[in-house]
């Protein structure tokens, strides 16, 4: 139970690294409308997240089968996410945080949650990294069904406790978000992935 609490924790803090549209709304509500507002959106990250996982986990119909494999899955799933983290470590800072405008008009908190909900669910990159880890982690750790709730909610526990950091931060935040700053994020949370991705190859190749 505790390395599936260790690693679920080690995951949600890489992908609370990763920049994107997601970190710049919740920055740029909680600097206009405050903490609330921003919280709601990071709950309604999490729930897509949630979401995305269930339907990677549950609705794959290849786990059993890389549960027979778990040399190929190990191998396969550790490529990808290695090379997820050389796109990462790579990508160039597009959006500045100045330039997010939350629209002023009076809208009530419940939609907030709702824009989070929408906004991670339409990147199609999501649900690809939950696929990735859902065939490959639970499967190459070996965990049961308990574990693998457990490693879950330490992950998104994690995402979402981090979310709050961020939001309550954003006033100081707001002064630090540089490209250089977004850069050298990409880098950690990619070369963070590289390095798991690569942990996962050696893993594989042991099994064979």
């Amino acid at each position: 139970m505790t390395d599936a609490v260790l690693k679920g924790i080690g995951l949600g803090l890489i992908v609370s690294l990763m920049v994107g549209p997601v970190f710049f709304l919740l920055i740029s509500t909680s600097i206009k409308r405050g903490f609330t507002p921003a919280a709601l959106i990071a709950i309604g990250v999490m729930c897509s997240d949630a979401f995305f996982i269930t339907i990677a986990y549950f609705g794959s119909a290849v786990l059993l089968y890389l549960d027979q494999h778990q040399s190929a899955a190990s191998i396969i799933g550790g490529v990808i996410i290695a090379a997820y983290g050389v796109a990462l470590a790579f990508k160039k800072a597009q959006v500045q945080a100045a330039s997010l405008d939350v629209p002023e008009e009076n809208m009530k908190k419940r939609i907030y949650l709702v824009k989070g909900f929408l906004l991670n669910s339409i990147n199609p990159s999501v649900l690809l990294f939950w696929i990735v880890v859902a065939s490959t982690i639970p499967v190459r750790e070996g965990y049961s069904g308990s574990q693998v709730l457990i490693f879950y909610a330490a992950t998104l526990s994690t995402i979402l406790s981090t979310d709050f950091i961020k939001a309550y931060s954003a006033s100081r935040l707001r002064n630090i978000v540089t490209s250089k700053f977004l850069v050298w994020m990409n880098r950690i949370a990619g070369s963070a992935l590289i390095i798991y991705g690569l942990s996962m190859i050696i893993r594989g190749v042991e099994l064979i």
